[in-house]
């Protein structure tokens, strides 16, 4: 996250820094809906699609009484359309008549290119809905008006044109908050779920009863090794089952050790929280000259048998125990 600072307060009438800005983003080119064109001017541009695609856009918005966000979904569904198929691009004759899906779809309202100027826009065109972008008396009025009006005129068109590119950015802004709060519920109901199994499989395990039938939990004698709730909870075959089939995690480790066989190849690896031993035998096939896998829980029973059905026992050594207890079999 950057953070801006600026030296000035207020608004200095003899800085023109902003007049540059505004003139910049005034020039900032749009991509043609259909094409690989670019114009300066969403009036140019929808002339352009007019005449060269066969799509009046301002005559439909019009038309079909189309609201700024319809009129966003409109120009994200043709852009998507041109990115799934090439040859869209040579399109010579479109239309809508309002009864599409899409215009009510908000999966629309995500633009389909970054930084798509040509919604900035949409609300700044204002245009009379009785004319079509193949007239020129609008432009020519807007001309005559500037003549008339002056700078006053001007600065209403720049104040508009940023005021149009403020609610976008907002509009945008609640569309990424959106997105955030959907994966931050999704992350919510894994984390549930993780430790509903992760409480399951303690309360498989037996732990709680043992320690309940032994009168250590409370009794003050000896204090309970808070620890083996964490192995046991890792013993069961369910919690490994969830790691194994999270497809992007697993392959995304996979990929990684195979795509660097030069880290792994001749070395000496140490998995610690070998689990079913996944781990150990992507880096025993990667190359590596011996793997030593520790576990503590029970889960290295499976991790063993797992070993010997894909014939790496000569290259994985199995140990069960703490980490910080162990006396590993190399010397470094």
């Amino acid at each position: 996250m950057s953070v801006l600072s600026y030296s000035e307060s207020g608004f200095d009438t003899q800085d023109d820094r902003w007049d540059d800005w505004e003139d910049e983003e005034m020039n900032t080119p749009m991509k043609c809906l259909f094409c690989a064109q670019t114009f300066q001017s969403p009036i140019v541009l929808f002339r352009h699609a007019k005449q060269a695609h066969g799509f009046d856009f301002p005559k439909t918005r019009a038309t079909l009484g189309l609201d700024f966000y319809q009129s966003m979904r409109v120009v994200n569904y043709i852009r998507m359309m041109g990115l799934s198929d090439p040859n869209f691009e040579h399109v010579s004759g479109f239309t809508i008549d309002g009864t599409e899906a899409f215009l009510n779809d908000d999966a629309y309202l995500k633009p389909a290119i970054p930084d798509d100027n040509l919604l900035y826009a949409l609300d700044e065109l204002d245009l009379d809905d009785s004319v079509s972008v193949g007239s020129t008396s609008h432009v020519g009025s807007l001309s005559r008006s500037f003549k008339a009006d002056g700078l006053e005129s001007l600065e209403s068109l720049r104040e508009r044109e940023l005021t149009t590119r403020i609610r976008a950015l907002e509009h945008q802004l609640g569309l990424r908050e959106r997105e955030v709060k959907f994966v931050s519920e999704q992350f919510d109901e894994y984390r549930q779920m993780v430790k509903r199994q992760f409480y399951d499989s303690i309360d498989d395990s037996g732990v709680d009863k043992e320690v309940a039938d032994s009168g250590e939990k409370g009794s003050g004698s000896e204090e309970v090794d808070g620890s083996n709730y964490y192995f046991n909870s890792y013993a069961g075959n369910d919690i490994h089952m969830q790691m194994l089939q999270d497809k992007v995690r697993t392959e995304g480790y996979r990929d990684f050790i195979y795509d660097n066989k030069d880290v792994f190849k001749g070395k000496v690896v140490l998995d610690v929280g070998c689990g079913t031993g996944i781990l150990s035998m992507f880096a025993a096939r990667a190359g590596a000259a011996k793997v030593i896998a520790v576990d503590n829980s029970d889960i290295i029973h499976k991790a063993r048998a797992n070993v010997i059905e894909n014939k790496l026992e000569d290259v994985i050594t199995l140990v069960k125990g703490k980490i910080e207890d162990l006396e590993l079999p190399v010397d470094k």
